[in-house]
């Protein structure tokens, strides 16, 4: 009987500790997503006006690739993100390819609680987010 009791018990120990560490990536995860997300909006408010691709003469918003860096480099720096996210670094993706996205590729570590000396440089995660310049009447 005492046999079962210790080997529920580990069971029940192994399957808490990776119930722990899928929280933690989830919701390191989830953290990191936020801050791309707050980073795109203010990045796609950096738009200078410009002509529209459609019809000529009118206007449009138009985003440059290095005001988009500049401007994910100010908000995280203003939010102070680094000190919230491990690991915290912005990809090289960051930018706009079409002139009217911004997109924000930031990258982070993970240490899961539990199980760090298995994994002692923590587990790396990407969130992605974008936000469009549009202008409207």
């Amino acid at each position: 009987m005492g046999v079962l009791i210790i080997g529920y018990l580990l069971v029940s120990l192994l399957v808490l500790t990776v119930v722990m560490g899928a929280s933690a990536l989830y919701l390191g995860h989830k953290k990191l997503l936020s801050a791309a997300d707050g980073a795109a909006i203010a990045a796609a408010d950096t738009f200078s006006l410009g002509q529209g691709s459609g019809s000529a003469g009118v206007p449009a918003a138009v985003l440059s690739p290095a005001a988009v860096q500049a401007e994910v480099n100010r908000y995280l720096a203003d939010t102070n993100a680094a000190a919230r996210l491990p690991g915290l670094g912005v990809d090289r993706e960051t930018g706009t390819s079409d002139g009217r996205t911004a997109k924000v590729v930031l990258t982070g570590v993970v240490h899961p609680p539990l199980v760090n000396f298995l994994v002692p440089d923590g587990i790396p995660i990407m969130a992605v987010s974008e936000a469009r310049a549009r202008l409207s009447q």
